[in-house]
């Protein structure tokens, strides 16, 4: 009986707690705060700020301190939490989010860089409630199922929908929201917007998603501008969709293609083992090349890709692993087990060089290795990247990344003092490309997957892009590669 009383005893502390979070408001000097320790976090840590500020035109302190502008009173807290991720925005990168309770969980007792941050399992009471706030609450208001492409600096419909009594059809160009240009629009807003991307190519900001984020802009309605027709659309009210995509295979895959080309098919950097199993059952001799496909593969774990290639490779393969980090007694110790630190003036570089072994079951190939990248290939695929970019065995093949990419370390995670949200923030960049590739973006060969909007519409309308017959007889990646002696 004492044992259920002091389990009730918690639960209803806990709940309590909770109660205080959800209904907690923020004083102005509260919330200036807690952004002011969030942005020199963000300047002592994030080491690929200047990289960004010098790919992008972004300002960074311009930016933060118009976002601090924006605290004019007291606010209820999910308010605020909306502030921080237009913070992290900013910094447009991936690996700098606010957190999940599963993240917490895992990242205090195992994480190697844990004692960097001010993160306690204490803090997986809320995290999943303000998670919720920058993600489910925001895509559970959007009903509306317009789908968007962007190509060469335009915006195109994908989905052909019914309005009244018109058909907006697949292609049609989306040229305005309101009245603004598509492009000027998504620079105006670009950081209250969700994923949004930069163009690497025609250097501008760009977002498929735009949907998604006009709720968070105020505009649960508005007039978009398609095909010369200016349409009146409620982001909470569903469209009549006349057609939808084809059916997509989002699994690994292992093909052989023409008998002489072995295909993988890489969506994540996960189970590596049925990878090594699928490739040994596949070879054959008379194969000739082999491709890597980490298009849209958002990344995983390093080792994935480091131990496929062990299976293929029939001689040494090396590259050299360059990190720059900053210069923190703390942070360095927790990492120097990855390389050397060398230090040159202010900067600090975790350095070795590296050497992937074949293993005893390897098919000992000795030909050229094809790596095939998009413009979202990035973490863990990233790398492998890096690594192509730098072997004269392996050919990288494909579009520029939208991110800043290569090596990495994960993610540090931090807690704001008065709100306690829980945010990553990414402190690493990949310096191996020197001036030559600096942002670590480019490819050796390269090829716009998605050219035109008619050749996208085809592929996305009556294909699965990722399945054998598609790459055999239609993938202009794949073409080049069977095009190359």
């Amino acid at each position: 009986m004492l044992m259920i009383n002091k389990v009730f005893f918690i639960l209803v502390i806990c709940l309590c707690h909770i109660s205080m979070i959800y209904c907690q408001t923020l004083t102005k000097d509260q919330m200036l705060e807690d952004l002011n320790f969030m942005e020199s976090k963000i300047k002592q840590y994030y080491i690929p700020l200047p990289l960004l500020e010098n790919r992008t035109g972004v300002c960074f302190v311009e930016e933060f301190n118009f976002l601090k502008s924006k605290i004019t009173k007291d606010e209820p807290i999910e308010n605020f939490v909306e502030l921080v991720r237009q913070g992290l925005n900013i910094i447009n990168d991936p690996h700098s989010q606010i957190v999940r309770k599963d993240q917490i969980k895992w990242y205090v007792p195992n994480s190697y860089l844990s004692a960097v941050g001010n993160v306690t399992l204490k803090d997986t009471i809320s995290a999943d409630y303000f998670h919720s706030l920058v993600s489910d609450t925001i895509y559970s208001k959007i009903k509306c199922q317009i789908l968007v492409k962007y190509i060469n600096g335009s915006y195109y419909n994908v989905r052909p929908f019914g309005y009244e009594n018109l058909i907006v059809d697949s292609g049609e160009q989306i040229t305005a929201i309101d009245g603004v240009p598509m492009n000027d629009f998504v620079n105006k807003y670009r950081n209250m917007m969700l994923f949004t991307s930069w163009d690497p190519i025609l250097k501008q900001w760009f977002c498929e998603s735009f949907k998604v984020s006009l709720p968070l802009i105020g505009k649960t309605q508005f007039t978009l501008t398609v095909g010369g027709k200016d349409l009146k659309l409620d982001c909470g009210k569903p469209l009549t969709i006349l057609s939808r995509e084809f059916t997509k295979s989002y699994s690994p895959q292992v093909y052989l293609i023409d008998n002489n080309i072995l295909y993988i098919r890489m969506p994540m950097m996960m189970n590596v083992d049925w990878y090594r199993e699928e490739l040994l059952k596949k070879y054959t001799p008379d194969v000739k090349k082999i491709i890597i496909d980490i298009r849209d593969n958002g990344g995983g774990d390093d080792s994935v890709w480091q131990d496929l290639l062990k299976v293929i490779i029939n001689k040494p393969l090396t590259y050299q692993y360059k990190v720059q980090i900053p210069n923190n007694d703390t942070l360095i110790h927790c990492v120097h087990s990855f390389g050397d630190i060398r230090r040159i003036g202010n900067n600090v570089y975790v350095e070795s060089d590296r050497v992937i072994e074949p293993d005893s079951n390897s098919i000992n190939y000795d030909g050229k290795i094809y790596i095939l990248q998009n413009k979202y290939t990035f973490s863990a695929a990233a790398a492998l990247s890096s690594v192509a970019w730098q072997n004269p065995d392996l050919i990288l093949v494909g579009e520029p990344t939208v991110t800043i990419s290569g090596y990495t370390f994960p993610a540090i995670m931090f807690k704001l003092p008065n709100s306690q949200v829980v945010f990553n923030l990414a402190f690493s960049c990949d310096a191996v490309g020197g001036s030559s590739n600096p942002f670590m973006d480019k490819v050796e060969v390269q090829i716009a997957e998605d050219a035109d909007i008619k050749g996208y519409v085809d592929k996305i309308m009556n294909y699965d892009y990722y399945g054998l017959d598609y790459i055999m007889n239609k993938d202009k990646l794949i073409k080049y590669i069977k095009s190359v002696h």
